[in-house]
Formats: C-alpha cells, sequence, structure tokens
C-alpha cells in the first residue's frame, strides 16, 4: 500500500545513515507510486509499482535548475468528475420527476460534484524537472502547482547553501614575506 513504501524507506534510511523528512506524500501514477524525500545534501526520489522500488539519489550541489511546466492535468480531471456528475444530476431529476426514490444516482451525484470541487480547489497541474550537470530527471510526486511551489521554495535555500560552499575559495597558506638573501661572491 502507499504507506508501506514510507515506512520501508524509514527503516531502511535509519539503518543506513542520513535522516530523511517526506517533502511529497505518495502520488499514484499508472501502474505506481512515488514520493519525494530530503536529507541533509540531497533529494532521494522513490518509484514503487508495488513489486519493485527504484530509488533516484539527487545532490543538492548539482542541481543547476528546478523546473514546473504546467499541465492540463486540472482540465482532465474536471472533465471526467463533470462528465460523472453530469449524467448522475440527469438521472438524479428524472428519477425525481417520475416519483421515485434516487439514492445511487444521488451518492454518485455527490461523489462526483465533491470530486469536481476538490481537484478544482487543488489547483493547476504541473510536471517538476530538476537540471543537474549529466541529467535531466523528473520529480514524479510533484504533480499539482502549488505543491510544487511550495517544495521549491524549502529546497531553494538549500541548494544555495550547497552551492555556496562549492564556490568557497580553497583554503591558501599564508606565505612569509622573506628578504631575499644577497649572495656575495668573494671572488668579483
Amino acid at each position: 500500500g502507499c504507506g508501506l513504501v514510507g515506512a520501508q524507506l524509514r527503516r531502511a534510511m535509519a539503518a543506513s545513515g542520513p535522516t530523511y523528512q517526506r517533502l511529497t506524500r505518495n502520488t499514484a501514477g499508472v501502474g505506481m507510486y512515488a514520493s519525494l524525500w530530503l536529507a541533509d545534501d540531497h533529494v532521494m526520489v522513490v518509484r514503487s509499482s508495488g513489486y519493485h522500488e527504484s530509488y533516484a539519489r539527487l545532490q543538492l550541489s548539482d542541481m543547476k535548475a528546478v523546473f514546473l511546466t504546467k499541465t492540463d492535468r486540472r482540465l482532465w480531471w474536471g472533465c471526467c468528475w463533470g462528465i460523472i456528475a453530469g449524467w448522475s444530476g440527469l438521472v438524479l431529476v428524472i428519477t425525481l420527476q417520475q416519483g421515485e426514490t434516487p439514492i445511487a444516482s444521488a451518492i454518485i451525484f455527490a461523489t462526483g460534484m465533491s470530486a469536481l470541487l476538490w481537484n478544482h480547489f487543488l489547483g493547476e497541474g504541473c510536471r517538476a524537472f530538476v537540471l543537474t550537470g549529466v541529467q535531466t530527471a523528473e520529480l514524479p510526486s510533484l504533480v499539482r502547482m502549488k505543491k510544487g511551489r511550495q517544495v521549491l521554495a524549502r529546497l531553494q535555500p538549500l541548494i544555495l547553501r550547497a552551492q555556496a560552499e562549492l564556490l568557497q575559495p580553497p583554503a591558501v597558506p599564508s606565505v612569509v614575506a622573506e628578504r631575499p638573501a644577497v649572495l656575495s661572491d668573494p671572488a668579483l
């Protein structure tokens, strides 16, 4: 299930080293779940199909850019839930006009309308990508722009700090200036 992936990750990570904080809940995709986790120096992308898990580690110091691109996710889900609510609403009205009790269509209508409103308030859809020096990696658990912006706001200072450490000049040992020795040749 959804919680099993997170529980397995927490146990594995606690035994082996870094402490992870969850950045996103498990997000369902086609045949998989994905989540995003934060450690001190990297982000872990976890993908699970229920039978197979894969982990991608992205170092904060290697991130050159993070992109959020708009998608039509909200539109498509809105259309699906709107069609369900519309059809069940039509059946509800017809059933009421016939003087019958529309229990099933009322439940489906209420569910469709609730999902339609929920989808709208979740905000616009997005896809997120991280650009490093060697790859462009997708962050599959960021599917809504609002959550994507929240995660970016949390990551930005950490990325800047990790990269600031890379930009510091190396420590150069101080050199004490000595007066050059004067060589005198007695033959002169």
